[in-house]
């Protein structure tokens, strides 16, 4: 009589597992690494773009005011001055008063500070 054998053996099972052992040392540190990048790059966005809407602002007092001006603290709402940004950027909180931005992803801060006289402003990011 003849047996029909259907199936994998021992051997095959182990190799796959193995190969599968293999693959799985290579991508994770990988997926780990693209996950550090993104916060970074994205801390780099926001740090960009607080900068690109710091020199909008101050264009628009020259316009407005005949000024270039900078305004005292870099909040997202300022108030009778005008909107910084449009809304806190995700992963983002800001300290009222300060001028400090925390990124909750890492370690990451972005501090602003203007001038006494608001014609400048210095805007310097940790991480």
């Amino acid at each position: 009589m003849k047996r029909n054998n259907r199936g994998f053996t021992l051997i095959e099972l182990i190799m796959v597992i193995v190969i599968l052992g293999i693959l799985a040392a290579v991508v994770v540190p990988k997926f780990f690494s693209f996950t550090t990048q993104a916060h970074e790059k994205h801390k780099d966005a926001v740090y960009g773009t607080m900068k690109s809407a710091l020199q909008l602002y101050a264009a628009n007092q020259l316009v407005t005011a005949g000024t270039r001006t900078f305004p005292v603290h870099a909040r997202p709402d300022l108030d009778d001055q005008g909107v910084l940004l449009d809304e806190i950027p995700e992963g983002w909180t800001y300290t009222p008063g300060t001028g400090v931005w925390l990124y909750s992803g890492d370690a990451g801060t972005i501090t602003y500070a203007c001038t006494g006289d608001s014609s400048s402003f210095t805007l310097t990011k940790d991480w």
